[in-house]
């Protein structure tokens, strides 16, 4: 599917796009374009529109209930995706990066605004952007998957004599959790 968003990637429109590769639609095609242009492409083409700012597409920021999401939310919502428990890990670190006061709130979500402010001086394109920030969306993943198997599995884990070990053992484990991972 062909979905678009605004150029000038930052958090969310980084997160959004590995969400969606990684659990919608995994040959899915981005187009970035100017805010004021969006409309008239989604008319075009029939391209999902996200994170248009203000546009009133569906997938966008919203608030409910005086809490402020981020279109991320607003994809795990329309996708079912909120049962994987290291995918909602990543999720709350997202929202606080890309919603006012969250980078107080959740300090891990430095780490993606430091990333999304500095990776795109080093590329000339936001698609490359994507190509090289996927890796650390994965890595939050599995980060928290990890911390998944760990709670599971300390005892076994810990009778282990080497890393190596370790990380097999650990790697085998997340193969097994539930994921909607594609």
């Amino acid at each position: 599917m062909l979905w678009t968003t605004r150029n000038y990637v930052h958090v969310d429109r980084v997160a959004c796009p590995w969400l969606i590769r990684r659990f919608v639609d995994i040959n899915a095609q981005f187009v970035f374009l100017p805010r004021e242009e969006i409309m008239e492409f989604v008319e075009k083409t029939g391209a999902i529109p996200f994170d248009t700012a203000g546009t009133g597409v569906e997938l966008d920021h919203y608030e409910e209930n005086g809490v402020k999401y981020c279109t991320f939310d607003a994809i795990c919502k329309k996708y079912n995706l909120s049962e994987d428990k290291a995918l909602a890990e990543v999720q709350k670190i997202v929202r606080a990066a890309d919603t006012s006061g969250g980078l107080e709130r959740v300090p891990m979500a430095w780490l993606l605004e430091v990333v999304a402010s500095g990776m795109p001086l080093l590329c000339n394109s936001d698609h490359e952007a994507l190509e090289k920030e996927f890796p650390v969306y994965d890595a939050l993943y599995t980060f928290f998957q990890r911390e998944i198997i760990y709670e599971q599995y300390k005892d076994e884990i810990s009778a282990f004599k080497s890393r190596g070990e370790r990380r097999a053992f650990i790697k085998k484990k997340i193969k097994e959790l539930p994921s909607k991972l594609l």
